[in-house]
C-alpha cells in the first residue's frame, strides 16, 4: 500500500506534503504588516486557596484562559505580577479600579478572574469605565476535558463583548497523524481543540487516510461530518464519515480511477475533488446532499493536455474555484467561475493569481472572500503566503528553513493553521495576521499534517 501513496505523489508535484519533512528546528516567524494593532489586557492570577481544587487544577485552566486571551488576534496579555494583582485589587474581586492606576498598568481591559466552590467568575474592566461587566458564574467540574471547553465559551463571550464579533477559542481543527515508517505506517484523521487540547481519533483502520476536511454544517450548528481520502482499497478514494465515536465511512462515489483532494461548497451542495480517470490528473465537480449523499454522477470542470490539477478551493458563495495547475510550466494558483453542467471544457478559462513564485499549491479561500492562503517553494523551503483579493498582492507570511503547508482559516480569516516540518516531524502550527510569530499547537508521536479548520455557519 504503501508503494501505491509514493507512486501517486510522485506523479503530484502539488502534493509536496507527503515527501520526507526537513532536517530543522528553526523557530517560525511570519513576517508581516500587522492588519490591526493588538490591544494589552492584564488578567489576575487564579488563586487556589478557596477554588476547591488543588494548585496544579487551577494553574492548568488559567493556562488555557491565557492562551485564549493570548491568541484570539485582538489582545495580549500583559504578563502576570503579583504587585499588578494588588494594583488592581484581584482580591476585592467586585471592586472598582483606581483610575490612578490604569496609566501605571499600561493595559487598556483588566480581567478579574474568581474560581470559588469551583464555580469560575469572571469581571472584565476597562480604562474608560469605572464599572465592570461580569461573566456568570461557571460551574467546574474538575475534568480539563470538560472545563477547558467552558474556559473557551468564557474567552469568546470576552472576544463578543468588547468587540463584537465571534471568537475562536470554541472552534476545532481536524487533521492527520502519520504513525510509523514505509510499509508499516498507518495514518487516521484526528480533532481537537483549535489549540491542540482534546485531542481524539475520529477514524480506525482507514487504510491510510489523508486531506481530511469539514463539511459545513447547517444554519445553527455545528459541524459532525468529515471528507477525507483513504488508500483502504489501495487506490485513493472520497469518504464522508461522522465525527461521532464508532461512526463508519461511506464513499463518496464509486467512479474509478483516484481520487484525491476534496473541498465543498459552504453551501453544502457541491463537493470539488481530482480525479484520473480519463487518464489525466482533472479537476471534477459532485453534486452533493448532506442527508442523501452524492447527486448524480460527478462531471469534469477544468482540463489541459498533460498537465497535472490539485488542491480546489471554493469562494464562500460557491461560484468561483481557485485550484494548483502546471498547465503553464510550473504549479500555480488560478482562479475561474464554476462552470454549470454541460458547459464545455474549451470555453472554461482560468485566470493566473500566483505571479510571484513557482511550485504553488494548497490554496484556501478565506471565510470571509478576501484572502487566499497558500504554499510556495522558497530558498529555504515551503513558506506558506497570502493573495490578496482586493489589492491583488501577494505576500510572504513565513520565513526559515523548513516546509510550512497546507493552510487552512479560522472562520474570523484571520487565524489561520499550517504543518510545519523539522528534524523528521511535523507538527501544526497556529498564527493570525495581527500577530508576528507563530505556535506550535500539537506535539508527541505521530506526523501531523493537513489541518482543516471547522467552519461555522
Amino acid at each position: 500500500m504503501k508503494y501505491v501513496v509514493c507512486l501517486f505523489v510522485s506523479c503530484f508535484v502539488l502534493f509536496a506534503s507527503m515527501v520526507g519533512a526537513a532536517e530543522n528546528d528553526d523557530p517560525i516567524v511570519v513576517r508581516l504588516a500587522t492588519e490591526a494593532q493588538r490591544i494589552p489586557l492584564y488578567m489576575t492570577h487564579i488563586a487556589p486557596a478557596s477554588s476547591g481544587f488543588d494548585k496544579s487544577y487551577c494553574d492548568q485552566i488559567e493556562k488555557v484562559f491565557r492562551f485564549d486571551l493570548d491568541h484570539n488576534g485582538m489582545t495580549y496579555l500583559l504578563p502576570y505580577s503579583p504587585e499588578k494583582d494588588q494594583q488592581v485589587g484581584a482580591q476585592a474581586f467586585d471592586q472598582t479600579i483606581n483610575p490612578s492606576v490604569w496609566k501605571n498598568l499600561g493595559a487598556f481591559y483588566v480581567v478579574k478572574v474568581k474560581v470559588e466552590d469551583k464555580k469560575l467568575s469572571i469581571r472584565l474592566f476597562a480604562a474608560n469605565s469605572e464599572t465592570g461587566k461580569s461573566v456568570n458564574a461557571i460551574s467546574l467540574s474538575g475534568n480539563l476535558a470538560t472545563d477547558r471547553r467552558l474556559i473557551h465559551q468564557v474567552a469568546d463571550t470576552i472576544h463578543k463583548t468588547l468587540f463584537g464579533t465571534d471568537g475562536i477559542a470554541t472552534t476545532k481543527i481536524i487533521y492527520t497523524v502519520k504513525i510509523g515508517k514505509d510499509s508499516d505506517a498507518s495514518s487516521e484523521v484526528w480533532e481537537a481543540d483549535y489549540d491542540g487540547g482534546n485531542s481524539h481519533q475520529i477514524t480506525r483502520n482507514s487504510g491510510y487516510a489523508i486531506t481530511p476536511t469539514y463539511i459545513p454544517p447547517k444554519q445553527g450548528y455545528t459541524a459532525g461530518t468529515c471528507l477525507y481520502v483513504s488508500y483502504k482499497t489501495g487506490q485513493p478514494k472520497i469518504y464522508y464519515q461522522s465525527l461521532k465515536e464508532g461512526s463508519s465511512p461511506s464513499r463518496l462515489t464509486l467512479m474509478r480511477g483516484n481520487q484525491l483532494m476534496p473541498a465543498m461548497t459552504r453551501q453544502r451542495d457541491k463537493i470539488a475533488f481530482i480525479c484520473d480517470i480519463t487518464g489525466n490528473p482533472d479537476l471534477f465537480i459532485q453534486n452533493f446532499n448532506p442527508e442523501k449523499g452524492a447527486v448524480d454522477k460527478p462531471y469534469q470542470i477544468f482540463s489541459t493536455h498533460l498537465a497535472t490539477q490539485g488542491t480546489p478551493t471554493f469562494s464562500p458563495d460557491g461560484s468561483e474555484i481557485a485550484f494548483v495547475s502546471n498547465k503553464d510550466g510550473s504549479p500555480r494558483i488560478y482562479i475561474m467561475p464554476v462552470p454549470a453542467p454541460g458547459t464545455s471544457l474549451k470555453d472554461i478559462k482560468a485566470t493566473l493569481i500566483s505571479k510571484r513564485n513557482k511550485e504553488n499549491s494548497a490554496p484556501a479561500w478565506s471565510p470571509d472572500g478576501t484572502k487566499i492562503a497558500y504554499c510556495s517553494m522558497g530558498p529555504d523551503g515551503r513558506q506558506i503566503w497570502v493573495y490578496d483579493r482586493v489589492t491583488k498582492q501577494e505576500r510572504q507570511l513565513t520565513q526559515g528553513t523548513g516546509n510550512k503547508e497546507n493552510p487552512t482559516w479560522a472562520p474570523n480569516s484571520l487565524h489561520l493553521v499550517f504543518n510545519s516540518s523539522g528534524k523528521g516531524d511535523c507538527q501544526i502550527y497556529l498564527i493570525n495576521l495581527n500577530q508576528p510569530d507563530a505556535t506550535k499547537i500539537t506535539s508527541g508521536a505521530g506526523e501531523k499534517r493537513f489541518p482543516s479548520w471547522e467552519p461555522r455557519s
